[in-house]
């Protein structure tokens, strides 16, 4: 059976919640990406690390759909006045910044065989999911601005954000793992 067939049903309260959930915690690792890493900024929407890359991946692997909803809303939010100004691009950029992640996660759980649940992953596994992350949103966003702009200026971006994708994704799987083994020690 595909990992993608077995993956697990929500209820509607799940994925609403899971949605909502999703939506506030990108904005909040947005919020904080910006507040310690102001200094490695390239722009408002590429940073050499990027903490909420590691939310994209979360959202999509637990909450599939429901998790791209709640990115798509949490960057909406994100896109400041852009959404007033120009809102037929500012939808498609956070398309952008969602669905690309979920194609990427089915890909990488069915290359990989990851159960739909999820359970029994190693952490080369979930570094493969995050690098996997990394490069399809990167890769979305940097194809989408070439295009946008006609020209090729906009690939400079790409080395950027998916070192950032990569890195934030690591740290917050590093400091999530630190904060298990600390709540649920092993018994020796």
């Amino acid at each position: 059976m595909h990992a993608a067939a077995s993956q697990r049903r929500l209820s509607a309260t799940q994925c609403l919640a899971g949605m909502a959930a999703v939506a506030v915690a990108y904005v909040i690792f947005f919020k904080l990406n910006d507040w310690a890493f102001s200094l490695v900024k390239i722009s408002d929407h590429i940073s050499w690390v990027f903490l909420p890359a590691a939310i994209r991946m979360l959202a999509v692997m637990l909450f599939g759909w429901a998790g791209v909803a709640g990115l798509y809303l949490g960057s909406l939010t994100q896109l400041g006045g852009l959404l007033e100004v120009d809102p037929a691009r500012a939808l498609v950029i956070a398309g952008i910044s969602s669905v690309p992640c979920l194609v990427a996660a089915r890909l990488v759980q069915r290359v990989l065989r990851v159960p739909g649940d999820l359970a029994g992953m190693t952490g080369r596994q979930l570094l493969v999911f995050g690098v996997a992350g990394g490069l399809a949103s990167s890769g979305a966003h940097t194809v989408y601005f070439a295009l946008e702009a006609g020209d090729l200026a906009p690939l400079a971006g790409f080395m950027p954000m998916f070192v950032g994708d990569t890195i934030g994704t690591l740290i917050v799987l590093y400091v999530g793992a630190l904060v298990l083994n600390r709540l649920l020690p092993r018994g020796e």
